[in-house]
C-alpha cells in the first residue's frame, strides 16, 4: 500500500538487513568463533556481514546506559552503513506500568546514536491481544508525544488495525506502520507492503503455526523461510516503494535468521558474492552457492 505520496519510480531502493539482536544463544559457535580472543566485540563482529541490529535488550529493562550506547558506535564504526533500531521497553507495550523515569532513560540511551545519526528509529510492539479501541489509539498518539523526535515503528498485531481509518492516523500522527509476518492465526495481520515517509519495515517472525496454537512458546520463532518464501519478501519489498527498507528476521532459533538474512541480501543484489563466517557455511551449505567463507581475526574487515 502507497502510503507516501512523494515516492517514485525513479528512487533508488536502500535495503539494510539484520537480525533482532546479537547476543543470541542460538550464535555461539555457527556464527561467532568458537573460541573468542581477548577482547573480541560480538557486535563488532557481528557488523561485518550485516548492516542493521534490532536492539532487543532494551525491551526487558531500561538501565542500559548512554555510555553503553557508545561502545556500541565504537563497535561498529568501522561499517558506514550500520544502523540500529530500538525496541522500546516492555513497560510501555505489554505491562504498561512504565514510568517517567523510564521515558527519561530511554531517551538518554538514544541520544549518542541520535547524535551519530545511526538511529533508524524505536520499534513499538505490542502482543496480539493488543486490539484496536479509542482508548489504544489515544494511548499510541500519547507514546509519540513522549518520543517526539524519533521515528516510531509500530508492530501492532491483531487485524482489527487493519483499517483505512487507523492508516491515516497513523499518518497524521508520524506513526510507521511496520509489515510484520507471522502465522495466519489468532487474528494475526497479513504481510503487508506499507511504507510510510519513503520507509518500509519488516519484521519477519516466521510462520511456526503449531507452535503459536498450543504447542511450546519457545518454539514460536523456529521456522525457516523457503527461498519462495523469501522471493514474497523480495517482492513486498519491490510493491512497497520505499527509498529505504528495513528487514529485520527474528527466526532465531538454530541460527536460521542469519541464514535467511544472507539468502535475503543475496536475492536483492543477485549475482553478488558475500562473505559469512566459515562456521556458518560448513553449518548451511546452501550458502556456498553465494557466499565466501572467512574466518575471524583482525584483519577481516573491511573485505
Amino acid at each position: 500500500m502507497n502510503n507516501d505520496p512523494d515516492r517514485g519510480a525513479n528512487a533508488t531502493p536502500h535495503v539494510l538487513v539484520g537480525m533482532g539482536g546479537w547476543e543470541l544463544p542460538s550464535f555461539r559457535d555457527v556464527f561467532y568463533p568458537s573460541k573468542m580472543e581477548k577482547g573480541f566485540r560480538k557486535l563488532e563482529f557481528y557488523s561485518r556481514f550485516f548492516d542493521l541490529i534490532e536492539v532487543n535488550a532494551t525491551f526487558y529493562n531500561t538501565s542500559l546506559s548512554p555510555n553503553q550506547a557508545r561502545q556500541w558506535l565504537e563497535d561498529v564504526r568501522q561499517n558506514p552503513n550500520f544502523t540500529f533500531s530500538v525496541k522500546l521497553f516492555r513497560g510501555f507495550t505489554h505491562t504498561f506500568d512504565a514510568t517517567k523515569e523510564d521515558a527519561l532513560a530511554v531517551h538518554r540511551l538514544l541520544e549518542p546514536l541520535r547524535a551519530a545519526e545511526k538511529l533508524a528509529g524505536l520499534v513499538i510492539q505490542f502482543s496480539d491481544s493488543f486490539q484496536r479501541t479509542r482508548e489504544r489509539e489515544a494511548y499510541l498518539w500519547k507514546l509519540r508525544t513522549a518520543f517526539p523526535e524519533d521515528v516510531l515503528f509500530l508492530d501492532v498485531r491483531h487485524r482489527s488495525w487493519d483499517d483505512p481509518s487507523f492508516y491515516e492516523f497513523c499518518r497524521d500522527n508520524g506513526l510507521n506502520l511496520i509489515n510484520v509476518d507471522l502465522p495466519q492465526m489468532r487474528a494475526h495481520r497479513q504481510l503487508q507492503e506499507n511504507a510510510w515517509e519513503g520507509i518500509a519495515y519488516f519484521r519477519m517472525m516466521g510462520r511456526n503455526a503449531e507452535a503459536w496454537n498450543g504447542g511450546q512458546s519457545a518454539d514460536r520463532y523456529r521456522y525457516f523461510y523457503s527461498d519462495a518464501e523469501l522471493e514474497e519478501l523480495r517482492q513486498h519489498i519491490k510493491i512497497s516503494g520505499a527509498h529505504k527498507t528495513f528487514v529485520v528476521f527474528h527466526n532465531d532459533p538454530n541460527a536460521f535468521s542469519l541464514v535467511n538474512g544472507l539468502q535475503t541480501k543475496n536475492m536483492l543484489t543477485p549475482g553478488s558474492r558475500l562473505h559469512a563466517p566459515g562456521s556458518l557455511v560448513t553449518a548451511f551449505p546452501q550458502l556456498k552457492k553465494f557466499c565466501d567463507p572467512v574466518e575471524s581475526g583482525p584483519s577481516l574487515f573491511p573485505f
